[in-house]
């Protein structure tokens, strides 16, 4: 499979995952020059309509995803009997990689993985999609520390209601489960954050809560067994996330969290007051049922206190409980008069005796402030909403109930909207995006479009090349976002002319003709072509380069010259004339062949070559020996 180019885009480069479903490898965008991840549905599944159909269910729900904490999709195809999608490329490490590394997470770094899940799935489920498999697998810690919730290969577009398994089939990893996953029953949101309570713990104590010989062991433990407690575990977890972590894996659905914004509010707190009580909690009560009789049915033949009292005579028990009901009476009612007098009391100084104040104002007061001055008028707040606003600063008052003047009665409440400030949100990543998509997916997010400008680009014609505010930027709801739209590539190539057979004056010129650059130029002795004279070049004629290219040429310094040197033949003894042939080995020709007398004394014969040559001597027919003669260099210089 490595190597393959799918779509004719993504070249598989190397394997980086193998899951249940799939093989994730590495590859290499060509047309954007990027790298991504691909995901491959398993050879074995791809004949599997049950498993096709969910693959699928995989590409379009996260193709409705765009947040910073969730690995990004940008592309889906099929390729003969490939199905595979294409994701963001996550350089790091899985968060159970890193767990299994440092064991324990520190309560910070923890706390702060949680609330980018937490974040994540928010998100998600607003699209009305669950996970379904939330486990340290399936997040990614990018080289900044990011947590990013990837895998929605078992994810499920659901509708506001929940979803009952239609099969006895339980899909997701055993150690994470929810109870209710376990049983194959429906699965909403909560699902989700009873798994991320689970992962939570994992980062808190380095291990899983249950653990068991099978899967069903493991589920069962969900269903049916108690958690022990992670304080019990790591002492040094603080009390605030030990109820975050109680409350997201509580068994029944009703006491979890209602969803994960109102985890993520609490692990937000829990950075700040680790220590502090507020987490919601819902806690069994303890105490057994008690079943009182009622006081009707208790006669002197129900209440035994002993022997002695059960022998006394029928009067004194009668006068025993004449005084009873008498002094229960009184008691009763004592109590009931001192009620109506409260309360009597309460509706007089409320109807009778308040007197009429007139409501100040509070707009741009924050909340402390507010209560200052209706204290001082002797009248209550009540905060009653909570809105966005870009013109009212966070934490100050927008506007109130009654308004300002109005003549109200003391202890009167007065309500208020307080203001949350300019609502901010996530600029989407829409890069390689179509125009039309990209401007869908900003507007449905409440950005507003400035007019688009359209670019030279190697992306594909009416696709967005760049965007302005980058993605992930945190902008004013409302803001506008400007799309750079490619208009394909800019021709700015050139065809190589022939230059070979002209001067290099000449090529020159023409180079500067075709806005290209002369190159490296190299100088070399060539026989068959005149000095001066271009006889190579790199490209080639009528090759399609960019302009601006280099060219690079060989020139012609013309034929090598011809320099002597001298071979000298000593220590020839003897009385006799002797035949002196000298052979040039390179080609074996012969070059001296000549009778020399012993009164010549030392034999001197002058040869002529280029480079070096070796030369074989014989005396009368006989090897006399070698002489290796090494001429004057020959120039070669380039440019």
């Amino acid at each position: 499979m490595l190597g393959k180019i799918l779509g004719d885009r993504y070249e598989l480069l190397e394997k980086s995952g193998d899951g249940g479903m799939a093989v994730v490898y590495k590859a290499n965008c060509r047309l954007l020059k990027r790298i991504v991840a691909v995901k491959i549905l398993k050879p074995d599944l791809a004949e599997n309509d049950e498993f096709i159909a969910r693959f699928n269910r995989e590409s379009q729900a996260a193709a409705s995803l765009s947040h910073p904490n969730i690995v990004n999709m940008y592309d889906v195809g099929q390729e003969d009997d490939i199905h595979y999608i294409v994701m963001e490329y996550v350089d790091g490490e899985t968060l159970k990689n890193r767990i299994r590394r440092e064991g324990r997470l520190s309560m910070e770094e923890a706390v702060r993985i949680a609330s980018e899940i937490c974040s994540a799935l928010q998100h998600a489920h607003d699209n009305n999609i669950v996970h379904r498999d939330i486990k340290p697998q399936n997040i990614l810690i990018n080289k900044e520390g990011t947590a990013k919730v990837a895998d929605f290969g078992i994810a499920r577009a659901v509708t506001s209601s929940t979803v009952t398994m239609a099969d006895s089939k339980v899909i997701g990893s055993v150690h994470y489960f929810s109870p209710e996953q376990a049983r194959g029953g429906y699965v909403d949101k909560k699902t989700d954050i009873y798994s991320l309570g689970i992962v939570l713990y994992e980062m808190v104590t380095g291990v899983v809560p249950f653990e068991g010989e099978s899967a069903i062991s493991v589920a069962l433990k969900h269903i049916q067994e108690k958690v022990t407690p992670p304080g019990e575990i790591n002492s040094k977890i603080p009390m605030s996330i030990q109820y975050i972590i109680q409350r997201a894996i509580e068994k029944d659905l009703d006491k979890r969290y209602h969803d994960a914004s109102e985890m993520l509010a609490d692990l937000q707190k829990a950075l700040k007051e680790p220590d502090g009580k507020y987490v919601k909690r819902y806690l069994e009560d303890d105490q057994a049922t008690m079943i009182i009789p009622a006081l009707n049915n208790i006669d002197s033949g129900e209440v035994n206190q002993g022997t002695d009292s059960a022998q006394e005579p029928e009067e004194e028990k009668n006068k025993g409980r004449s005084w009873l009901l008498i002094t229960v009476s009184v008691i009763a009612s004592t109590v009931i008069l001192m009620v109506l007098f409260m309360v009597i009391s309460s509706i007089y100084m409320q109807n009778f005796h308040q007197e009429d104040i007139p409501v100040p104002m509070l707009a741009g007061n924050d909340e402390s402030e507010a209560r200052e001055i209706l204290k001082s008028s002797g009248l209550i707040l009540k905060i009653e909403d909570w809105r966005y606003d870009d013109t009212v600063e966070e934490g100050r008052i927008i506007s109130q109930n009654p308004q300002e003047d109005t003549v109200v009665k003391t202890n009167s409440i007065v309500y208020v909207i307080m203001s949350s400030g300019v609502k901010m949100i996530t600029v989407p990543d829409v890069v390689s995006y179509s125009q039309r998509k990209a401007e869908v997916d900003l507007q449905n997010l409440g950005f507003k479009l400035m007019d688009p400008e359209y670019i030279s680009s190697d992306i594909a014609s009416g696709h967005v090349v760049r965007q302005d505010p980058p993605a992930w930027h945190e902008v004013p709801e409302g803001s506008e976002v400007l799309l750079y739209i490619s208009k394909g590539p800019e021709d700015n190539t050139t065809v190589v002319e022939k230059y070979i057979n002209l001067t290099e004056d000449l090529a020159d010129k023409m180079l500067k003709g075709a806005n290209l650059i002369k190159g490296v130029v190299t100088r070399e002795y060539n026989s068959s072509v005149k000095a001066g004279i271009i006889y190579r070049q790199s490209p080639e004629p009528g090759s399609n380069v960019e302009q601006g290219r280099k060219v690079d040429l060989w020139i012609s310094l013309g034929e090598e010259p011809v320099s002597s040197k001298k071979i000298t033949i000593s220590d020839l003894k003897g009385s006799r004339s002797v035949r002196v042939q000298i052979i040039r080995t390179s080609d074996d020709k012969l070059i001296h062949n000549k009778k020399h007398s012993p009164t010549d004394g030392d034999i001197e014969i002058i040869v002529q070559g280029k480079g070096v040559q070796s030369y074989a001597i014989w005396i009368d027919n006989e090897y006399f020996g070698t002489q290796t003669v090494e001429f004057e260099s020959n120039e070669r210089n380039g440019e």
